[in-house]
């Protein structure tokens, strides 16, 4: 993430940079992280200049820290991978090997289809406190509290095989629906996450 000040990554003016330092946000990560509500208390500037921003600073390349258990489950994911294409490319041609290379793939195959349902139902999971945030009208609470699902799901987009892009495809879209909602604070935005549940759920159930 650029760590140049706010002013040169957002063009916003060095008054506005000024009171965001005061209210401890000096990078696009933090501005990225901060809650919008609260920010704008702490600095002054108006709730919907804040979200703006934090948009813009989205765009910019600002992204959240990642859960440590999600990138850990994406390092042994990563290196089962390694370690399956590694293995195919020593076998030989001869027909025993190749047999044995193809339940190699299979079996690599079956684990993929295992994270992919542990991350969809953590996923889920995850999308307990984001309810409890709508169900309260905090919009700030929700947007952070959406992280870990966005994490999960980035984690099951990484690993999904070639049969099932289609299914991961409509969980990464259901999941920028109800961004949006909760970004724009939208009526709908229960019905969003609702929405992403039931494609998760599918994921979990398919594995």
């Amino acid at each position: 993430m650029s760590e140049k000040p706010l002013s040169d990554a957002l063009g916003i003016d060095q008054a506005a940079e000024e009171a965001l330092a005061r209210a401890d946000v000096r990078t696009l990560r933090e501005l990225n992280e901060a809650d919008p509500e609260a920010l704008a208390m702490a600095s002054g500037i108006p709730l919907d200049r804040i979200k703006d921003w934090q948009e813009r600073a989205r765009r910019a390349g600002a992204r959240r820290k990642r859960n440590p258990v999600v990138t850990g489950w994406l390092v042994a994911v990563i290196g089962l991978a390694i370690a399956v294409a590694l293995g195919w490319g020593m076998m030989s041609i001869g027909a025993a090997r190749l047999k044995n290379a193809e339940q190699i793939r299979l079996e690599a195959e079956s684990k993929l289809q295992m994270e992919i349902g542990f991350g969809a139902r953590r996923a889920i999971d995850e999308l307990l406190p984001v309810r409890l945030a709508l169900h309260s009208n905090n919009w700030g609470a929700a947007s952070d509290a959406l992280s870990p699902v966005e994490d999960c799901a980035e984690f099951i987009q990484r690993i999904a095989p070639e049969g099932r892009l289609d299914s991961v495809a409509q969980v990464s879209k259901k999941l920028d629906d109800l961004q949006s909602a909760i970004r724009d604070q939208s009526k709908d935005a229960m019905d969003r996450l609702t929405a992403l549940e039931a494609a998760l759920n599918e994921l979990a159930q398919a594995e």
